[in-house]
């Protein structure tokens, strides 16, 4: 079920009726809800009483503040990073990124995303700071959702590139102010570019 709201075959605010689940993948009433708990959990599903369970429907608003918590917690634990990043752990996150890269070129944006989220969390868990990461982590899946349901812009894959270059280079310098920036910069571009691929697909289904 996660992989199919991953995927982008439930768009946001589906309806998502037990019965249906059940018959779909082949299992009792009793793991479906099980398996909604766990995804409301990750923010990918809303339950309501008497309502039953839906996709997460955002909007622009939502969206809009979910990076800005996102950008100001990356930019902190960015900065706190670079205090107790090691050799193995800049060696690990430098592959990362470039095995990011390799699957970008490729057209492999499932792979991509997947490297994305691991570079992404090898940078934040460095501080061990689990509350910050918790509440990141808490909307990761839903941003996936949203990339497969609007996708990107034509150009946003070389920036996102060249910013985690930028990023890789400021942590090998320990220059944690500069790790900063890049990373708040690189969330608000993100913000930006979901919001304007959004508002497009809104525009085309009218």
């Amino acid at each position: 079920m996660r992989s199919d709201i991953l995927k982008g075959l439930f768009e946001p605010g589906t309806r998502l009726r037990i019965v249906d689940l059940s018959n779909r993948y082949g299992v009792s009433q009793m793991p479906i809800r099980e398996a909604l708990q766990q995804l409301q959990g990750e923010g990918l599903v809303t339950l309501l009483p008497q309502k039953g369970a839906s996709v997460r429907k955002v909007d622009d608003r939502f969206v809009s503040n979910m990076y800005d918590v996102r950008a100001a917690i990356e930019a902190m634990l960015v900065r706190k990073a670079v205090e107790v990043l090691t050799g193995p752990v800049m060696d690990k996150i430098e592959h990362l990124q470039l095995e990011y890269e390799r699957c970008a070129s490729s057209g492999d944006m499932e792979e991509a995303l997947a490297y994305n989220l691991q570079f992404h969390k090898a940078i934040n868990e460095l501080p061990q700071n689990p509350e910050a990461v918790e509440i990141i982590n808490r909307h990761w899946g839903l941003i996936v959702s949203l990339r497969n349901t609007f996708g990107f812009s034509e150009k946003r894959i070389e920036d996102i590139i060249e910013d985690h270059r930028l990023l890789v280079n400021a942590l090998k310098n320990r220059d944690g102010n500069a790790a900063s920036v890049i990373a708040d910069q690189h969330v608000q571009k993100a913000k930006a570019d979901l919001l304007t691929n959004m508002k497009s697909k809104a525009e085309f289904k009218r």
